[in-house]
């Protein structure tokens, strides 16, 4: 198992570690069968709702840590997953983001469109 928490990696470390693999993610099922994309819209309430009981159905622990970061790998951000979940207008904006488990388990990527899929290595 990878610990991408290991404060002797570097980010492109970080990056080597995750991107090459990226193919070998199994997304889950999105909103129909030919695709794993679903809505990750924050407009009003009911959007909000589904994404977030969508986030939940997912079984990641509260305590979870996670590793944000845009496509670029410029900005790294580490958090729980609670802390994603209590404020996700601040992640999910207008910028591609991958938010990959610390453990390299599972990753989750976000679109600027206002999409969102996850998937398992």
């Amino acid at each position: 198992m990878v610990n991408l928490l290991n404060s002797d990696l570097r980010v492109r470390d970080l990056r080597k570690l995750v991107e090459p693999h990226l193919h070998e993610v199994s997304w889950d099922r999105g909103v129909d069968e030919t695709s794993e994309w679903v809505i990750a819209s924050l407009e009003d309430c009911e959007h909000k709702n589904k994404l977030v009981n969508w986030l939940n159905c997912k079984n990641v622990s509260d305590s979870f840590e996670i590793i944000i970061t845009d496509k670029t790998w410029s900005n790294l951000r580490y958090l729980s997953w609670s802390q994603l979940l209590s404020d996700l207008p601040t992640y999910f904006d207008q910028e591609n983001i991958l938010i990959v488990a610390s453990d390299r388990t599972w990753v989750m990527e976000y679109a600027p469109q206002q999409i969102i899929r996850f998937g398992q290595w």
